[in-house]
C-alpha cells in the first residue's frame, strides 16, 4: 500500500490515495461479478412458454450453421473494440493530441503531445466502460431470456414433436413434453428468443465504440467534416448487420432483435457516460473524466464565457488568417471615417447567445478549411457615434459612413 501511495496520478502531481485505489478496484470487482452472473444465468433451465403446433411463425427450419456464430460475434463486438480503443489511445492520441502538457514541477518543459501516463489512464477508462457495457448487456439479456421463455422461430424443428401430436382442443396449446429432441441444450435454447443476445451484445460493444470515436473525432464541432461521420457510423452499421443475421437464421423474431438492439444501445450509452463526458462537449476532445475524489471537470474554453474584446490587436489575433487579410484589406489609412470608427469603437454586447450551446460549438475559435477558400465569416458591424438617431436601433452601413465623413 505504501508503494501505491507514492505513485503519481495522471494529470496531477498528487500521490495516489488509498480511497482512489479502492474506488476503481470496486469497478473491476463489479465487472467480474457481472461475468460470473452471466455464466450462472446461462446454465439455468428457464421458463418455457406454451406454443401452438399450427403457428407458422415457429415452423422455420433449424439452421445448423449460423451466419455469425457466438465465438465470432464475441471477437467482433468485444475484442475488436478493445483493440481499437488501445490503438487509438496509445498511438493516435500520442501522435495527434490537441494539447501539449507541461512539466508538473513548474519548469515549463514540454512533456510531449500527450504523456504516456495520461494515455494509460484514458485506456483504463475506455476498457472499463466497454467491459461495463458488455457485462450489463449480457446479464440483463440472460435474465430476460430465462424469465420470458419465448419460443424461437425454429422451435418446431428443434422440438421434433411425436408423430400424430396435435394441440389440445378447443383452442389449446402444447408444451415441451411432446418433444422428442434428445439434445436438451438445443431444446432449452429454443425457448430463449427474447431478447436477442447477439443484438444486445453487438450494440453494447460496437455502439460504445461509435460513441468513443465520435468524442475523439469531436464530430459536433461545427466544421461539417463528413468523413468523420462515416468513421463513426461503421461500428454501429456492423452491429446492425449482426442483429439482422439473427432474423436471416430464424433464430429470433424481428421484435426480439429490435428490443435487444435498444437494450445494447442503452447499456453502451450508460457505461460510456460513467467515464466520459457528453460527446456534444467537443472542447473536451474525448478525454475521460478526471480521477475520482479530487479531480475537477475540464472547464469550457475561456472564449465562450467572456465578452467580446475591443476592436483592436486582441480581436485581430483571434481571427483566422483569411479573416485577418480581409480586415487589413478593408482598412484605408488616412480615411477620416476609419479613424472615427477606430477612435469611438466600443465592445459589442454579448447578446442572448453568449455562453450558450451555440457559442460552445465554436471549437476554441479554430478556423475551418472553408475559411481559407474565400468563404469568410464576417464580424458584426460597429456602431459609430451618430449612427443611432431618434432612438432608432438602426445602424449606418460602412459605405454611407464614409460618404458622410467625406462631405463633412
Amino acid at each position: 500500500m505504501d508503494a501505491l501511495r507514492n505513485m503519481k496520478l495522471p494529470f496531477s502531481s498528487k500521490p495516489l490515495p488509498a480511497k482512489v485505489v479502492i474506488s476503481y478496484f470496486l469497478d473491476y470487482v463489479i465487472i467480474v461479478i457481472l461475468a460470473i452472473l452471466f455464466l450462472a444465468i446461462d446454465k439455468v433451465n428457464g421458463f418455457r412458454q406454451h406454443f401452438a403446433l399450427q403457428n407458422y411463425t415457429l415452423q422455420y427450419p433449424y439452421a445448423v450453421h449460423e451466419r455469425v456464430p457466438a465465438g465470432i460475434c464475441y471477437v467482433i463486438v468485444v475484442m475488436c473494440p478493445a483493440a481499437i480503443i488501445c490503438f487509438w489511445t496509445l498511438v493516435i492520441d500520442g501522435l495527434f493530441a490537441h494539447s501539449q502538457p507541461t512539466d508538473n514541477e513548474g519548469t515549463g518543459r514540454r512533456l510531449g503531445r500527450y504523456r504516456l501516463v495520461d494515455r494509460l489512464w484514458e485506456l483504463n477508462c475506455g476498457i472499463l466502460g466497454l467491459a461495463l457495457s458488455e457485462g450489463t448487456a449480457f446479464v440483463i439479456t440472460g435474465a430476460l431470456k430465462n424469465t420470458v421463455g419465448k419460443p424461437r422461430p425454429d422451435l418446431i424443428d428443434r422440438c421434433q414433436p411425436r408423430a400424430g401430436s396435435v394441440d389440445p382442443s378447443p383452442y389449446g396449446l402444447s408444451n415441451s413434453t411432446i418433444c422428442t429432441q434428445t439434445d436438451m441444450s438445443i431444446l432449452r435454447d429454443g425457448f430463449r428468443s427474447f431478447p436477442s443476445g447477439h443484438s444486445s451484445s453487438s450494440f453494447a460493444g460496437l455502439f460504445y465504440l461509435s460513441l468513443y470515436l465520435a468524442a475523439k473525432l469531436h464530430i459536433w464541432d461545427s466544421r461539417g467534416e463528413v468523413w468523420k461521420i462515416f468513421v463513426v457510423v461503421i461500428p454501429t452499421l456492423g452491429a446492425a448487420l449482426i442483429a439482422a443475421s439473427r432474423i436471416m437464421d430464424a433464430r429470433h423474431h424481428p421484435f426480439d432483435v429490435i428490443t435487444g438492439s435498444m437494450l445494447g444501445i442503452a447499456c453502451a450509452w450508460l457505461a460510456y457516460r460513467q467515464y466520459f463526458p457528453p460527446v456534444s462537449e467537443t472542447w473536451r476532445k474525448g478525454r475521460a473524466y478526471p480521477i475520482r475524489t479530487w479531480g475537477q471537470e475540464t472547464a469550457p474554453p475561456a472564449s465562450i464565457s467572456t465578452a467580446y474584446e475591443p476592436y483592436g490587436r486582441q480581436e485581430t489575433e483571434m481571427q483566422a488568417p483569411s479573416q485577418r487579410r480581409h480586415t487589413q484589406h478593408s482598412r484605408h489609412p488616412g480615411s477620416d471615417s476609419q479613424a472615427m470608427l477606430a477612435t469611438h469603437a466600443a465592445p459589442l454586447p454579448s447578446g442572448g447567445l453568449a455562453g450558450t450551446a451555440a457559442d460552445r460549438r465554436r471549437d476554441e475559435w479554430d478556423a475551418s478549411s472553408t475559411e481559407e477558400d474565400e468563404f469568410e465569416l464576417q464580424q458584426q458591424p460597429r456602431y459609430p457615434p451618430g449612427a443611432v438617431m431618434g432612438g432608432s436601433t438602426a445602424y449606418l452601413p460602412r459605405a454611407h459612413v464614409g460618404t458622410t465623413s467625406d462631405q463633412v
